[in-house]
C-alpha cells in the first residue's frame, strides 16, 4: 500500500511513522515542496491530511479531491491502526483541560490512560509506540479531537464522546458558516452508542448522565461525589469540564469508583496546564494572568466571567491576534468591568471598530508595547489579564510563545 500524508508538522511525521512501521510505502508531501500536486496522487492507495492543511488554500488537497483517492485525517488513519477502544472530547473550549483531567484521574483509579490527539501526542504516535510494544496494549487513548480532524473521519468509533461547547471559532476554515463548523464537530458522535454521547453544561442537551451537578456538589445517585469548590476546577466553565470529565470515566469504570480515596485525592490536586488562567507570581498587589490559550471570544467571556467583581472595574485586558472570522461582541457587555482594552496583532482594528462604543480601548502595533502600557496604567488591586480571543500565528509561533512572552515582560516591568 502506497500512503501520501499532506502535512510535514507534528501529525504528518507521525502518520509517517506508523505507515513505515505498519511496512507501507509512505511519501510525505507540503504544498511549498510539491512542484506539480497533481502527480502526487496517481498510484496512491491512500491520502492523510495533517489537521494544519487549510483545504481552501492547498492545491495538494484540490489534488487529491480531484484524483479520487480516499482521503483521511490523520486522527482517522491512526484510528484504523489502533484496536483498543478510546475516548474522545472535542468543542470550542475546554478540550485540553478535559482530556488532561479524565487522562488523570482514570491514571489514578490504576486505568493506563494517556492524554493524545490535538493535545500535542498525535494519536499515530501513540498507535505507533503500542505496535512497537513502547506502550501497553492495554493503554486507553483519551483524544482531544478538533472540527479539523474531524472534517476526514469516516470509520472513527470511540467507546464515549463529549462535546463540551460550541461557540464562534474558525469560521475562516467554514465559510463564515456556524452551521459547518458545528456540523464538524458532530461528527465526532456517528460511531458512539446514544448512551455514550455526552454533551457538556453549555449545550443544554439531554443525554443519560450518570453524574449531576446540584447546588454546590456534583452528585452520583443522591450521593455527593464532591464539591468543585474543593477543587481548582471551581470556575463554571471548569465545572463543565468536570463533569465531562466523570462522565467519560463513568463509561470506563464503574461509576462508584469515582468514591475511592485515591480518585478523591487525584480530583483535589489536579491543577490546568500553563496559559490557561495562569497567575504569574511575585506581582505584589497586582494579579497578572496568563491566559493566552484563549483563542475566541468565548474563552475571554469565560476568564473575565470569573474574575470580575459586580461594580469593580478593575480589568486591564490584553486582545488581539489573528483573526478566525469571529464575533467580538459578546465581550461588549464586560464593558462595566474593563478599564481598558489593549490591541494588538492583525485583528486589533476589528476588535476597536467592534467594541470602541462599549469600552475603553487603545490600539497598538506591536504586542511589547501592549503589555507595557496596561502595565504602567495599572495600580495595586487592578487586574491584568492577557486573553487574546485570537490565533497567535502573526506575531508569535505559537500560544505558548505568546504567553511565555507576556510573563517575561510582567516580570521584568514589575523589576524595575
Amino acid at each position: 500500500m502506497k500512503i501520501v500524508i499532506i502535512g510535514n508538522g507534528k501529525s504528518g511525521q507521525a502518520a509517517a511513522r506508523l505507515a513505515a512501521l505498519l511496512g507501507y510505502s509512505q511519501q510525505i508531501v507540503t504544498d511549498d515542496s510539491a512542484a506539480s500536486p497533481q502527480s502526487c496522487f496517481g498510484d496512491a492507495d491512500l491520502a492523510v491530511i495533517s489537521p494544519g492543511v487549510v483545504p481552501q488554500r492547498s492545491g495538494l488537497y484540490a489534488a487529491a479531491r480531484q484524483s479520487g483517492v480516499e482521503l483521511i485525517s490523520e486522527l482517522e488513519f491512526a484510528a484504523r491502526h489502533f484496536t483498543g477502544p478510546c475516548l474522545a472530547i472535542t468543542g470550542t473550549n475546554g478540550k485540553t483541560t478535559t482530556t488532561e483531567l479524565t487522562a488523570h484521574l482514570l491514571t489514578a483509579l490504576g486505568v493506563p490512560a494517556c492524554a493524545a490527539g490535538n493535545i500535542g501526542l498525535p494519536l499515530s504516535d501513540l498507535a505507533a509506540d503500542v505496535q512497537s510494544g513502547l506502550r501497553p496494549a492495554a493503554t486507553l487513548p483519551v483524544i482531544e479531537v478538533s472540527s479539523f480532524q474531524l472534517e476526514h473521519c469516516r470509520d472513527f468509533a470511540p467507546l464515549a464522546a463529549v462535546i463540551l461547547n460550541i461557540e464562534s471559532d474558525h469560521l475562516d476554515r467554514y465559510n463564515n458558516s456556524m452551521e459547518l463548523y458545528t456540523a464538524a464537530k458532530y461528527r465526532i458522535f456517528d460511531h458512539v452508542p446514544p448512551e455514550n454521547r455526552i454533551f457538556g453544561l453549555a449545550m443544554h442537551q439531554p443525554y443519560p448522565a450518570l453524574f449531576e451537578l446540584r447546588g454546590d456538589g456534583i452528585f452520583r445517585q443522591g450521593k455527593c461525589l464532591i464539591n468543585p469548590a474543593d477543587t481548582h476546577l471551581n470556575a463554571a466553565h471548569n465545572r463543565e469540564n468536570l463533569l465531562a470529565a466523570l462522565e467519560l470515566i463513568g463509561r470506563v469504570v464503574p461509576p462508584e469508583r469515582c468514591f475511592e480515596p485515591v480518585f478523591q485525592a487525584a480530583l483535589r490536586e489536579f491543577q490546568t496546564g500553563r496559559h490557561r488562567m495562569e497567575r504569574i507570581p511575585g506581582t505584589g498587589n497586582l494579579l497578572c494572568i496568563n491566559d493566552s490559550k484563549a483563542t475566541n471570544p468565548a474563552a475571554v467571556a469565560a476568564a473575565l466571567d470569573s474574575l470580575i467583581t459586580p461594580g469593580v472595574r478593575n480589568v486591564h485586558l490584553l486582545l488581539g491576534g489573528l483573526d478566525k472570522a469571529m464575533d467580538f461582541a459578546l465581550l461588549a457587555k464586560y464593558g462595566p468591568a474593563i478599564r481598558a482594552a489593549y490591541l494588538f496583532g492583525e485583528c486589533r482594528h476589528k476588535i476597536y471598530r467592534t467594541l470602541e462604543a462599549h469600552l475603553f480601548c487603545r490600539e497598538f502595533d506591536d504586542f511589547d508595547t501592549a503589555v507595557v502600557a496596561a502595565a504602567n496604567a495599572a495600580v495595586d488591586g487592578e487586574i491584568i489579564l492577557l486573553s487574546p480571543a485570537c490565533a497567535s500565528m502573526d506575531l508569535f509561533r505559537n500560544y505558548q510563545e505568546r504567553g511565555d512572552r507576556f510573563c517575561a515582560l510582567i516580570h521584568q516591568l514589575l523589576a524595575n
